[in-house]
């Protein structure tokens, strides 16, 4: 490998794998880099991509002491072998949500990483989208008021995953954005989860994740509900991906599959003995179309800032890797009991 910058090491090349790629080219950073993957298919579509020959292996092993920073976009299954490896070996670590497949293996990660003083990263995309980020700062700012409910639906006909169930791999991710805009963790959840296709991964879940101060987030995930567009990750899937916030003051509704944002100044009032609707107009900022690519190098800017200052991020290995595998835990907990759960 030759170049300037960090020495990239880059586990896994599935889906997600070549948005990650791109996302470190962007970054002007892949002349440092090497991905490893054992299926030689997704090795063969990684050097028509660009790398070359010497830059691609099978084993990640074979390229973790050459390796100043590992990016783990392996199944999730592989997550806490992969992650334990190349923290063993030394390198501050990316890896995409979630952290690992269990609370057990989150808690060997978090240990091993504080042990060693590495900076860890877990990908949670939507932190780093433009249409998040503009609905945070608004309710950072108190522009919604108090904040009563949040509704998220992410879902549409679209392949599942043999690594992971829709909770694990979507639902999580709109888990993440609330807790992220609220600034909290959930205090208990309940939860309806199905296994639709009988293949010991979920397929379709339900979820209430309740806050401290009354916030009620109901979230929506699933693979056997038709989406309103087509994905612009997987070819050939549709998708829902939509995130509301509801407050006293207003509402912000993010559709990320449209790229467009709405905030609706309203709130109500009692008016001849009754609450009636008093509406301000809504606005629709415009908001430049952010690529998954983009949204991957923002993701991973952030990263290396804290790799170069020694800090570690907000999306940590405790608040969400630890954590949100509680959370997860108490998910299916709680659809096996028919009843909330504490997290």
């Amino acid at each position: 490998m030759a170049g300037d910058g960090p020495r990239i090491l880059q586990i896994g090349f599935g889906g997600f794998g070549p948005t990650h790629l791109a996302a470190w080219r962007a970054l002007g950073l892949t002349g440092n880099m090497v991905v490893a993957d054992p299926d030689a298919q997704a090795r063969a579509r990684c050097r028509e991509l660009g790398l070359a020959d010497g830059a691609v292996i099978a084993d990640y092993r074979d390229g973790l002491l050459a390796a100043d920073i590992v990016d783990i976009v392996a199944p999730t299954t592989l997550h806490c072998e992969t992650a334990t490896a190349a923290l063993a070996a030394g390198c501050d670590l990316f890896i995409e949500k979630p952290m690992t497949a269990t609370l057990e293996e989150a808690r060997t990660v978090a240990r091993l990483a504080a042990e060693i003083d590495r900076v860890v990263q877990v990908g949670f995309y939507f932190r780093a989208h433009p249409l998040a980020q503009r609905v945070r700062a608004a309710v950072s700012d108190g522009c919604l008021g108090d904040i009563r409910y949040i509704s998220a639906r992410f879902h549409g006909y679209k392949r599942a995953r043999a690594d992971s169930g829709v909770v694990h791999n979507d639902a999580v991710h709109f888990i993440d954005q609330a807790n992220w805009t609220l600034g909290a963790l959930p205090e208990a959840v309940d939860a309806v989860v199905r296994d639709h296709f009988g293949r010991g991964r979920d397929d379709f879940a339900l979820i209430r994740l309740y806050y401290p101060g009354g916030t009620i987030a109901n979230i929506e995930a699933g693979c056997i509900q038709p989406g309103r567009w087509n994905d612009d990750i997987v070819p050939g899937a549709t998708q829902t991906k939509e995130f509301t916030v509801a407050g006293s003051l207003g509402a912000a509704e993010i559709d990320y599959q449209s790229g467009e944002v709405k905030f609706h100044a309203v709130h109500h009032e009692l008016i001849d003995g009754l609450w009636r609707p008093v509406h301000g107009g809504v606005e629709i900022p415009h908001t430049p179309i952010a690529e998954p690519v983009s949204v991957v190098s923002m993701e991973l800017e952030t990263f290396l800032r804290h790799v170069e200052e020694r800090s570690q991020p907000e999306a940590c290995v405790d608040n969400c890797g630890v954590a949100m595998a509680r959370i997860l835990d108490a998910i299916f907990a709680a659809s096996a009991s028919g009843g909330r759960v504490a997290v």
